[in-house]
């Protein structure tokens, strides 16, 4: 809301991971390719198939913004229903620098609203997006559509650590083709709405995290 995919539950026209079962991140850092209802992310063939700049295209068609931004949590949730919602719960965070890179501008100081499990529930990278110290995000920023969105915008995200994008298991990002590497940085990402720590110096050797260059990324944006 993405053969590398990191398929999971996200806002928007879902994407997917890399397709090799353990050597690739699409199968390794996903879960299922429609883990929420169509209302939050998108068709799930999407998910499925769909490249990660093709993904974003379609996410900038579908009237969202692509960005760079930091962010932190402002500790307001809303309640969610995972079949009729996509989530748990949805979680609010305060946008304090954002650079649109496709789509309508998000301004500097905006609240998005980020998906996850109902308060309570143990967060994990399966069911909840990662933040990295400092909140810098790679996101799709979705508009609130519907009478039945709970709340919006909603971030498609995934965290920034130092020069590199991270794509985690909540979110579908079809990373296929782009040789993304596996996240092996120091750097611990920490779940929303908060938990134990993940990743790190003592991560597994594979942890289903990939990496791209945060430049490559925004290349990718910049063609969508």
């Amino acid at each position: 809301m993405l053969a590398a995919v990191a398929c999971t539950a996200s806002p928007g026209p879902a994407t997917a991971t890399p397709s090799t079962p353990a050597a690739s991140p699409a199968r390794t850092a996903a879960g299922p390719a429609a883990s929420g209802p169509a209302a939050w992310l998108g068709p799930a063939a999407d998910c499925a198939g769909a490249p990660l700049q093709s993904q974003l295209a379609a996410a900038v068609r579908d009237g969202a913004s692509v960005i760079v931004a930091a962010g932190s949590l402002t500790g307001k949730s809303v309640a969610g229903d995972p079949a009729a919602a996509g989530a748990g719960a949805f979680y609010a965070m305060t946008l304090h620098s954002a650079q649109t890179l496709r789509g309508p501008a998000v301004a500097p100081g905006s609240t998005a609203w980020i998906p996850g499990p109902a308060p309570g529930t143990t967060a994990n990278p399966e069911n909840s997006a990662l933040l990295a110290p400092g909140g810098r995000v790679f996101a799709v920023v979705w508009p609130k559509t519907g009478i039945r969105a709970l709340v919006g915008p909603v971030l498609q995200l995934a965290p920034v650590v130092a020069a590199d994008v991270v794509f985690t298991p909540y979110t579908c990002w079809n990373l296929d083709g782009l040789q993304p590497d596996q996240y092996q940085a120091s750097a611990p990402l920490r779940p929303v709405p908060g938990g134990a720590n993940f990743g790190g110096t003592h991560q597994a050797a594979e942890n289903g995290l990939y990496t791209l260059p945060l430049a490559t990324v925004r290349q990718i944006a910049a063609s969508a």
